[in-house]
């Protein structure tokens, strides 16, 4: 927690995070994940966004509140074939941000999430630096473009804004019309 102690060092406090940690080792089907891998994939995309969020709700009290966004994906809600424990591990992010925010709400916390659909990341490159698999992602997600992190830049400032503070609870899919509701 090196980074929050510098960040209420720097700037005197801490009134936002943003939790966008992910990893994927695995590619395959589910009944051949090995426990290594779901154990690494659920400490990094679901563990570590609990935790940290923990670490830094002290420092947002002092302050007297503040905004949580987690970054989940909508593979959450339209698993993405092959990356059945990610699929699940975002899953996991949408029930944790509403769990988070009823706890949290007490305490002028609100804690929203992202899920953000198929964004042109070095993250996501398997899906769309070969073109005919960008066609064929593109076609199974019914998308017409694959998305841009300014995309979901604006979305994240937004839920972070005075102007999002009667927004607690919720996901908003930034996913250029991917199907995205369970």
């Amino acid at each position: 927690m090196g980074q929050m102690r510098q960040a209420v060092k720097l700037h005197g406090g801490v009134d936002i995070l943003v939790s966008n940690a992910a990893v994927n080792p695995f590619f395959g089907n589910l009944m051949d994940v090995t426990e290594e891998v779901w154990d690494k994939i659920l400490e990094i995309n679901v563990k570590a966004a609990a935790l940290l969020t923990k670490a830094v709700v002290p420092e947002m009290e002092k302050r007297g509140g503040g905004s949580v966004v987690i970054v989940a994906s909508i593979a959450g809600y339209s698993p993405f074939p092959g990356l059945g424990p990610y699929n699940v591990s975002k899953t996991a992010l949408l029930g944790l941000t509403k769990n988070l925010a009823i706890e949290l709400a007490q305490r002028n916390i609100r804690v929203n999430c992202l899920a953000p659909g198929l964004i042109q990341t070095s993250f996501s490159s398997v899906f769309w630096k070969d073109k005919a698999r960008e066609e064929s992602m593109k076609e199974f997600m019914r998308i017409s473009r694959i998305g841009k992190p300014e995309d979901c830049a604006g979305i994240v400032s937004f839920l972070c804004s005075e102007d999002a503070s009667y927004i607690n609870g919720e996901t908003i899919v930034v996913g250029g019309g991917t199907p995205s509701r369970l």
